[in-house]
């Protein structure tokens, strides 16, 4: 039995019970401060529920869903779980897709209609021209309304709809923004739509729902409504752990709606979470009180440092860490975190590449929809690299094995259209370039050994890398400008890059950004606050110390209770600080450090003692 399962009730998953056995069956809220065991009151709630109602769900053929945010977490939780029949664990695009795939009429209506929002907003573009207009501009809007009308004659040779990794509406594939889009609009336009998917689903169970679109919110709450009681809609997660800015945030709960705290923190020692409180304190105001056994509970180190924002900030943080070492208890800070070491976190990616050497590369991928896969190391344009290109480059790579797993170099149908010793000679000269391209590196390299690994089949380029490069698959795909503008970075980038980035995001460095952590926990955290490094207009620490005054934009968010600077940046400070489970030092670079120490001391070093560099 899953270890969650045997691990003691607290309230919360005493009240959640409660809740899930009642009748007529509601919607609630769970609210589950960092190091709770957040996870742990949702399998048990599952388990509850297989348990309890497992024989009237199995006579209805009904499932519990359990929507999660990521693929990783999907797979966490269905382990924990077992291979129930009664639960499906998913991500949110995969159960919104199986929630509208039988309905291929309503999808094909709203395609035709997509199509058409994008036809009129060319025709409106082009109606606005004007004899200053470029011509680059005027050929580019040409080619945008012919392909969408030539989608519009292509959709009546589709029989059904697919979803796939890109949009190719003559295809009839959509993508993942379009499943977002479509299907909560359906749901609450759709009574039918909602009837259906709740008589299926009587329990749905929403995992991380502060990151969760605020469309699938109020579409899933629509749902349970239309159900009149027959549909327990169940939102799991915490509004201060919010780090996406198109997550909702605090679920808009109604006031009947049961809402559940649980405030243990099963992580933090005692000083450790005197801080988690601080931090929180000016938000919603939840208290975290430790979750441990008294015999388990440990006092912790906390220290607080203030330097000068020089150009000596690498030399001066290995002075912190040195200083760490040889004057805490927690043990060696020199290190990396995976080798007994102390986790580095910052507040953007900018910081860490500029350390890594991998600045280009993040430059590439900041600011755009593949922004947060490029921080899990998952991004599609880089998978090539990861799975076959790098591990190809290696001097004992082992090559057949690679090729077979990810390429047609050496697939059955490749083998039948000509001879092996031809196939393996191609493949031997494709392979010689290939390293070559990698070992000489140099700007424009990635790109290089792309082209050169598609054109001699080493790698089963995605289609839209195919479409980018105009390979024959790809063809049919549709791409942003933004994704052009991206690739193009990107393959202008040098591959010696990738090194840095791989220690990055596999976590064989120090260093993480605040918001890559978020679910992870370390012995010894160090949390870095550099307004100037990290130049990125939504947050700023120096604003939430006061040490910078609000503009009038921020005075307008916060008057109107608008997300503002403060709360995104209280909420980043959150989730790294509740990472550690022993030992926390938060390093604030400034440029008046007699200033700044003020600051720490009004506020969240209330009372502790600040060391600057001359203490080091």
């Amino acid at each position: 039995m899953s270890q969650r399962l045997t691990s003691p009730d607290t309230p919360a998953d005493v009240a959640l019970r409660d809740v899930l056995d009642a009748e007529p069956r509601s919607i609630f809220v769970v609210t589950a401060g960092a190091g709770s065991g957040k996870t742990t009151s949702l399998v048990k709630a599952l388990n509850h529920v297989v348990i309890h109602h497992g024989e009237a769900l199995r006579a209805r053929t009904q499932q519990i869903a359990c929507i999660t945010y990521t693929e990783v977490a999907a797979l966490e939780i269905h382990e924990e779980v077992g291979s129930s029949e009664l639960t499906h664990v998913s991500t949110i695009h995969s159960f919104l897709w199986r929630v509208i795939k039988p309905f291929q009429a309503d999808i094909r209506t709203w395609v035709v209609g997509r199509i058409n929002e994008k036809l009129l907003e060319e025709h409106e573009a082009k109606a606005g021209f004007t004899g200053t207009t470029r011509q680059t501009t005027r050929e580019k809007n040409e080619q945008k309304i012919s392909r969408y009308e030539q989608q519009l004659a292509d959709l009546s040779g589709v029989t059904s709809f697919a979803y796939g990794i890109g949009s190719s509406y003559g295809r009839g594939v959509l993508g993942h923004a379009d499943i977002l889009a479509m299907v909560p609009a359906l749901l609450m336009t759709r009574p039918l739509l909602a009837r259906l998917t709740a008589a299926k689903f009587p329990f749905i169970f929403v995992d991380e729902s502060q990151d969760t679109a605020s469309e699938v919110v109020e579409s899933l709450t629509r749902v349970a409504e239309t159900a009149c009681g027959e549909v327990c809609l169940g939102f799991f997660g915490d509004p201060m752990q919010r780090i996406y800015p198109t997550g909702v945030g605090r679920i808009p709960s109604k006031q009947d709606w049961p809402s559940i705290e649980k405030p243990e923190n099963f992580r933090s020692a005692e000083k450790v979470l005197e801080v988690v409180n601080r931090v929180r304190a000016d938000a919603d105001g939840l208290h975290q009180v430790s979750g441990l056994p008294v015999e388990q509970r440990r006092e912790g180190e906390v220290h607080y440092f203030v330097l000068p924002a020089d150009e000596e900030r690498n030399e001066n943080l290995e002075k912190v860490r040195a200083w760490l070492t040889e004057n805490g208890t927690a043990g060696c800070w020199t290190r990396d975190a995976s080798d007994g070491g102390a986790k580095i976190l910052m507040i953007v990616h900018r910081m860490a590449a500029q350390r890594l050497e991998f600045l280009d590369l993040f430059e590439a991928f900041s600011r755009t929809k593949l922004y947060e896969a490029f921080d899990s190391g998952n991004a599609w344009p880089l998978t090539p690299f990861r799975d076959v290109i790098l591990p190809l480059s290696q001097a004992d790579a082992p090559v057949v094995r690679t090729l077979r797993a990810n390429s047609k170099v050496l697939s059955d149908e490749t083998l039948g259209a000509t001879t092996l010793a031809a196939t393996l000679e191609a493949g031997r000269a494709g392979l010689a370039e290939l390293r070559a391209i990698v070992t000489a590196a140099g700007p424009g390299s990635i790109g290089a050994a792309l082209r050169s690994a598609s054109a001699s089949g080493i790698i089963d380029p995605d289609v839209r890398l195919s479409a980018y490069l105009e390979l024959g698959d790809g063809a049919a795909i549709e791409l942003s400008d933004e994704l052009r503008a991206c690739l193009d970075a990107y393959m202008a980038c040098d591959v010696a890059e990738l090194s840095g980035y791989y220690e990055y995001v596999e976590l064989r460095s120090p260093y993480s950004t605040q918001h890559g952590t978020k679910g992870a926990e370390f012995p010894r955290v160090l949390v870095v606050l550099d307004d100037d490094e990290g130049r990125y207009n939504l947050y700023s620490y120096d604003k939430l110390l006061g040490l910078r005054s609000l503009s009038d934009k921020d005075n307008e968010n916060i008057n109107s209770g608008r997300d503002s600077v403060l709360d995104r940046t209280r909420r980043l400070l959150y989730v790294c600080v509740s990472r550690a489970t022993d030992a926390l030092a938060i390093v604030l670079f400034a440029q008046d450090v007699d200033a700044a120490v003020a600051a720490m001391e009004a506020g969240i070093a209330s009372g502790q003692t600040i060391r600057t560099l001359d203490e080091i």
